[in-house]
C-alpha cells in the first residue's frame, strides 16, 4: 500500500470517528433538551394549577365580602332607632329598682365568654399565621371553627386551640406548648389578629379552607398528611380534611 493511500485511509477513519462522535453528542443533546422541556412543561402545569386553585379561593372570598358589604350598606340605610332615654327620665320612671333586680345579667356573662373565645382565636391567628396574608389568616381561623363544629373535637374555640397543651407532647397547635407564647408580642400584628378574630365571630366567616380540619407548613412533611384529603394550599400552609367526613377516629397529632 502506498503512503498516500495509507494516509488517505487514516484521514477517512478520523473523519468517520469525528462524525460518529458528533452524532452521539447530538443525540445526547436532543435527549437532554427533551427532558428539560418535559420538566418545564410539568413546572408550568403545576404553576397553572396553583394559580387556578388560588383564583377559586379568592373568588369565594370576594363573593362573601360582596355579600357582607351589601348587608352592611342595608344596615346603614335602615331607619335609625329612637334616641336613648336620658338618665333623668329613667330615674323618674316607676319601678326602677324592680327593673334593676329583674335585669338579665347573663348577657354580661355571655359578653365575657365571647371575649375569652375571641382571644383564643386571635392567638391562633397570631402565632400560626401572623406573617401570612389576610386570606391565609382566615384559613387558619376557618380550621379552628371547623374543629369546633366537628363532633370529635372540643365544642369551644379555646378548647380546640389549647387541646393537649397540658402535656409536653400532643398539643394540637404547637404554639400552645413550645414556649412561643412567652415571647414578646408584636403589638401591631396582635391588634390586627384581635380585630380579625372579632370580625370572624361577628359573622365574617369565609370557608376558604374548604372544610379543612388540619394544616401544616409547606416545609414539613407530617406523617398524617398522606392519610388525609388535601383541600387547599394558601400561602405557606397546606390544608386537609378527613377522607371520610363521617369519621369518629381521634385526630392525628399536632399540626
Amino acid at each position: 500500500m502506498s503512503p498516500l493511500h495509507h494516509e488517505h485511509e487514516i484521514s477517512w477513519t478520523l473523519r468517520s470517528l469525528l462524525a460518529t462522535g458528533l452524532l452521539a453528542m447530538c443525540v445526547v443533546a436532543t435527549a437532554l433538551s427533551i427532558s428539560e422541556s418535559a420538566e418545564r412543561a410539568e413546572i408550568e402545569r403545576n404553576r397553572q394549577a396553583a394559580i387556578a386553585e388560588e383564583a377559586i379561593v379568592v373568588a369565594e372570598l370576594a363573593n362573601h365580602l360582596a355579600k357582607a358589604t351589601a348587608a352592611t350598606r342595608d344596615a346603614f340605610e335602615a331607619p335609625r332607632l329612637k334616641p336613648a332615654r336620658s338618665t333623668t327620665t329613667l330615674l323618674a320612671a316607676d319601678n326602677v329598682l324592680e327593673n334593676l333586680v329583674d335585669f338579665d345579667f347573663t348577657s354580661l356573662t355571655t359578653a365575657k365568654v365571647d371575649a375569652v373565645q375571641r382571644k383564643c382565636l386571635a392567638q391562633a391567628i397570631y402565632y400560626e399565621a401572623r406573617s401570612e396574608k389576610r386570606i391565609g389568616q382566615l384559613a387558619v381561623a376557618d380550621v379552628v371553627l371547623n374543629r369546633v363544629a366537628s363532633r370529635i373535637y372540643p365544642d369551644t374555640i379555646c378548647g380546640v386551640v389549647f387541646q393537649g397543651s397540658e402535656r409536653r407532647t400532643g398539643c394540637q397547635f404547637s404554639f400552645t406548648c413550645d414556649g412561643s407564647m412567652q415571647a414578646r408580642l408584636n403589638q401591631r400584628k396582635w391588634k390586627a389578629s384581635e380585630d380579625l378574630a372579632g370580625a370572624i365571630l361577628a359573622g365574617v366567616h369565609v370557608p376558604v379552607s374548604r372544610n379543612a380540619t388540619h394544616y401544616h407548613a409547606n416545609y414539613v412533611d407530617p406523617y398524617w398528611a398522606p392519610k388525609m384529603t388535601p383541600t387547599a394550599t394558601i400561602g405557606t400552609h397546606k390544608f386537609y380534611r378527613f377522607r371520610d367526613r363521617r369519621t369518629t377516629e381521634a385526630a392525628p397529632a399536632a399540626m
